[in-house]
């Protein structure tokens, strides 16, 4: 019944998750029936990666979130909408992409309509329908999904409206505070990213809230609420090196760059006078991230001292040979590149971009 079509679900959603998404959550690797392909198929510059499956994953993932309030449903909603559905709108929003690639030499870019228009009306619905997403509601009290700067209006039984204000500069900013305009007995139930791997620090009213809540998970702060009653919440955001599963063969020895639920790439018009396809990322490399008002719409980048290996010249005119043990040490410049989300990429001049970087 219906716990064997629980359990299907679970399968399906195990098997996407850990051997069919893209690190962006985008789904869907071949343009062939616009379907999943085989396991640990995800190549990047041909990536299918659909706005509306992108689409169907955040409606998919709220089902599931809904029937048993498991975080992990949660997080892969937020990494979606950011990652996989954000790009899909142009910043000015009047032109859309269909597929989604992970690499691009410039050629990509976003149109005003397509002859099959279904990606255009789904972003439009979903951006309407977005501030259902943030909340639900329990017996246990209300649980809170998303973070943004906010007011809600929840109706908590028959006697209770409880307002919350969130106030943040999230998903750039770690801090969130969360006021309670209202007052009852209920848990309001706060979601811990999993990317938060060093923990979080909720205080409420300025004192410590000791249960201890795990990244991927809801920490669940239960009170007798009053009026004026603060929450808040710190996300810590270092900047993180995501490294995939050596059996999706063309992301081996390469890191792709997070910072809290965004996903960076390079692009050309930051990155002049090289091509993205020979920078090698030190693992020793540390980020600077700076919020720069005037980019893409206001955005915090990263930027990092890296590689530049080019070919040796012994590859001139050729595309294989045997291999050569001296063929002298490559030539490596030294240079700083910048990384923007990935949502925000082909918003200006056509050029290069690339999610997956080559490590050292």
């Amino acid at each position: 019944g219906d716990q064997d079509l629980l359990k299907a679900l679970e399968r399906l959603w195990d098997n996407m998750t850990t051997r069919k998404m893209y690190v962006s959550g985008g789904i869907g690797s071949r343009y062939d029936h616009e379907s999943f392909g085989k396991d640990y198929e995800l190549p990047n510059a041909r990536a299918y990666a659909e706005t509306c499956a992108a689409i169907g994953s955040v409606m998919w993932n709220w089902r599931m979130l809904m029937l048993d309030g498991d975080a992990r449903y949660g997080d892969l909603m937020e990494l979606t909408l950011y990652n996989a559905v954000l790009p899909g709108l142009s910043l000015d929003g009047q032109s859309y992409f269909y597929q989604n690639p992970l690499a691009d030499d410039g050629q990509h870019r976003r149109q005003p309509w397509f002859g099959v228009a279904c990606c255009p009306p789904n972003i439009a619905r979903l951006l309407a329908s977005l501030p259902g997403y943030f909340y639900s509601i329990s017996e246990e009290g209300i649980w809170a999904h998303l973070y943004a700067d906010s007011t809600a209006d929840i109706r908590l039984g028959e006697e209770h409206t409880i307002q919350l204000k969130q106030r943040t500069g999230y998903p750039w900013e770690e801090d969130i505070t969360i006021e309670v305009e209202g007052e009852g007995d209920f848990a309001l139930m706060l979601r811990v990213p999993s990317w938060c791997e060093k923990g979080c620090e909720i205080t409420v009213n300025g004192e410590t809230f000791e249960d201890h809540a795990s990244s991927g998970s809801y920490a669940e702060i239960r009170r007798t609420w009053q009026p004026g009653d603060a929450v808040h919440l710190k996300l810590p955001m270092p900047v993180r090196r995501i490294e995939c599963n050596p059996r999706v063969v063309e992301n081996r020895e390469q890191v792709a760059l997070m910072r809290g639920p965004l996903l960076y790439c390079l692009e050309q018009v930051d990155n002049t006078d090289l091509d993205l396809r020979d920078v090698v990322l030190p693992d020793e490399a540390t980020f600077s991230v700076r919020f720069r008002p005037e980019l893409l719409g206001g955005v915090a980048a990263l930027s990092a001292q890296a590689g530049v290996i080019e070919p040796d010249n012994g590859w001139d005119n050729r595309l294989y040979r045997t291999v050569h043990y001296h063929v002298g040490e490559p030539q490596v410049r030294g240079m700083e590149i910048t990384a923007v989300p990935y949502y925000g990429w082909a918003n200006r001049e056509a050029g290069a971009m690339q999610v997956w970087l080559r490590r050292r």
